[in-house]
């Protein structure tokens, strides 16, 4: 497994900082949901430039740019406002593929009024297919992150599965999952070879399940070490994404205090001997009897 963080994390920084930042922490990669105060990255100059200067600035630095987190859902029941949300993502996934960007990441969106889950699920579905073509042609996988009315591991196999081809995958995160009590040691095993990404965040919750405040990596309630061990067995091998809403909440821990922080964390939990997980408790058939010390004749020969 690699580490990586999102530009969530580091609101102020600017592309350059940011992959500067990443290789001097210890981070394999880099995922952009944002760059300053421009949160649409084909806005963002550096990415649109076609110089080739951000992927010489990433190829300097040995740091992959490893997803664009795009803000468009699928959700909705009107075709002229999910044709603009399939454009948009579109243009992330040709984005994406033009800097040998392998992801673009999305979120499910939310229940319309007077709609089911299941029914929205479908529809969400649907439209994700018809993205697979313009993935596939960019060399890019579309991710599905639990998220907004969707959060569990079961709407994610739900809307991956019913698309069913290579170019879309699971971005997971535990984080969100605690909201309906959902644990890693389900959700993750379930997922299995789904998965394509993972956020890790921390924090802790009160008991109606809404969280309180965000932590450290590994000192919160999301099983930080637990998720790692899990996705050892599994031989899960691609990313883990240190991510939390520092755009959003400006109180959290600075990214030049919290980032070598959770570099440090990770590489720790990834370099501990793996657990043998099983549920062998011993040979059934092993003999009842006490053993007898052998007989002096025996011992003489």
């Amino acid at each position: 497994m690699k580490i990586g963080f999102s530009s969530a994390t580091c609101p102020q920084w600017d592309l350059k900082t940011m992959v500067e930042k990443a290789a001097e922490f210890g981070f394999d990669g880099l995922e952009l949901n944002g760059v300053q105060s421009e949160v649409h990255l084909p806005h963002v100059s550096e990415l649109a430039d076609d110089s080739g200067q951000a992927r010489n600035l990433f190829e300097k630095h040995n740091v992959q740019l490893v997803c664009l987190s795009c803000s468009a859902t699928l959700d909705a029941k009107a075709e002229r406002q999910l044709t603009e949300a399939r454009a948009r993502i579109v243009e992330y996934i040709e984005l994406a593929g033009s800097h040998h960007c392998p992801f673009v990441r999305i979120l499910p969106g939310r229940v319309q009024r007077r709609d089911h889950h299941r029914i929205a699920l479908s529809r969400i579905a649907e439209a994700i297919r018809s993205l697979v073509k313009p993935a596939t042609e960019q060399k890019v996988t579309l991710l599905i992150e639990n998220g907004d009315d969707f959060v569990t591991s079961d709407s994610l196999w739900f809307v991956v599965d019913a698309v069913n081809h290579p170019a879309v995958r699971c971005c997971w995160n535990q984080c969100t999952a605690l909201l309906e009590a959902e644990r890693p040691t389900k959700s993750i095993p379930r997922l299995g070879q789904k998965l394509g990404l993972i956020h890790l965040c921390d924090g802790e919750y009160k008991n109606d399940r809404r969280l309180l405040t965000y932590t450290a990596l590994g000192e919160g309630r999301a099983e930080i070490a637990r998720q790692i061990e899990i996705l050892k067995g599994i031989a899960y091998s691609g990313y883990l994404m240190a991510s939390w809403p520092k755009n959003q909440i400006a109180a959290l821990q600075e990214p030049e205090e919290a980032l070598p922080k959770a570099a440090e964390y990770l590489r720790q939990r990834l370099n501990e001997e793996q657990t043998v997980l099983t549920a062998y408790k011993g040979d059934k058939n092993a003999p009842k009897y006490t053993s007898r010390r052998a007989p002096a004749f025996l011992s003489e020969v």
